[in-house]
């Protein structure tokens, strides 16, 4: 670290310092240090762009066993794919929490989806069965590459499943893990993919429920993850009512989350989720009980999750001598 500079990191020198591995390790830690009440972080502030159909969200955070703080700016503009702009991007700022000082600044696209793609890892390491083999992703974006890459780190995944309302994406990030050595199969509809299926990840932008309870084989995890903005939703609410809900944070998923429409309609209460994933990585609740249990992870993306990234990324950083330093102040 240089003296009152503040390091530049772009997105290609991140990805050269950080792996699903390292974001993994990170993001468990510091569900750790959430459960145990050793964090600040006020809810994700919205700014809604209805004309732009997209928003942006404000993320602060503290991590006292971080010793670390940060600021997201990130957006979600559905509709950037025709632009040739990414769906989601974000930039972090990661401070010194003793002065204040800006130690530095880093693309936020490329983390946002390491650490989510490690949550999703993590809450299924605690709550999906351990002798999970078949995958189903729903939606095949960016996402769908980092909940992957994370799930094969903690299970043997043999089996992928794939469904987007574009077949061309499908095809595309199939052809992006072909290295992997997996079977994998492109489905012609949401029930093909997900039958049978021991781990069921959703990563999608649907307003309206994709999956049907009847679908499901007994003992499935579910990662649902495109829910994370109020509206949005992806599976029936009787799969919610089946499972044992864990959510991320209850402020969060109760607004933005995969149980925010329920919630709203009264169809579900906050006596109907289990837990948070603080709670379970913790120990001061069980994660999977039985085989046949359905559980659910509801992720909306946690603004300690980003210290806990930005946190190794900028220590490997200066450790390798990577990116730039500039004078702000």
């Amino acid at each position: 670290m240089k003296k009152h500079k503040t390091l530049i990191l772009d997105s290609n020198t991140i990805r050269r310092l950080i792996g699903i591995k390292d974001a993994m390790k990170a993001i468990e830690k510091v569900f750790r240090y959430f459960g145990q009440g050793k964090t600040e972080m006020p809810p994700k502030i919205y700014i809604h762009l209805d004309k732009y159909k997209g928003d942006f969200r404000a993320m602060p955070a503290y991590v006292e066993g971080l010793k670390s703080s940060i600021l997201k700016w990130v957006n979600v503009h559905p509709e950037n794919k025709k632009k040739g702009l990414p769906t989601v991007m974000a930039i972090i700022i990661l401070s010194d929490p003793r002065n204040g000082y800006p130690l530095c600044i880093m693309d936020g696209t490329y983390a946002t989806a390491l650490r989510t793609g490690a949550a999703g890892g993590i809450a299924a390491k605690y709550l999906a069965r351990r002798d999970s083999r078949t995958l189903a992703l729903l939606g095949c974006g960016a996402q769908a590459k980092t909940q992957l890459a994370a799930l094969c780190e903690v299970f043997a995944i043999d089996k992928v499943n794939t469904w987007d309302i574009k077949r061309s994406q499908s095809l595309s990030f199939l052809k992006g893990i072909r290295a992997l050595g997996l079977k994998t199969r492109i489905s012609n509809s949401v029930r093909d993919c997900v039958k049978d299926c021991d781990i069921v990840v959703t990563t999608t932008p649907s307003r309206s429920p994709l999956v049907k309870l009847e679908w499901l084989k007994k003992g499935v995890h579910i990662n649902a993850i495109g829910a994370d903005a109020k509206g949005k939703r992806e599976l029936d609410v009787r799969i919610l009512k089946r499972a044992k809900i864990v959510v991320d944070s209850w402020e969060q998923a109760s607004y933005s989350g995969e149980i925010n429409v329920p919630l709203a309609r009264g169809e579900l209460s906050k006596k109907d989720i289990y837990a948070d994933i603080g709670e379970i990585v913790t120990g001061k609740k069980k994660g999977r009980t039985s085989a046949d249990e359905i559980t659910l992870f509801d992720s909306t993306g946690l603004a300690v999750q980003d210290v806990a990234i930005a946190d190794v990324i900028y220590r490997k950083a200066v450790e390798a001598r990577a990116g730039k330093y500039v004078k702000f102040i």
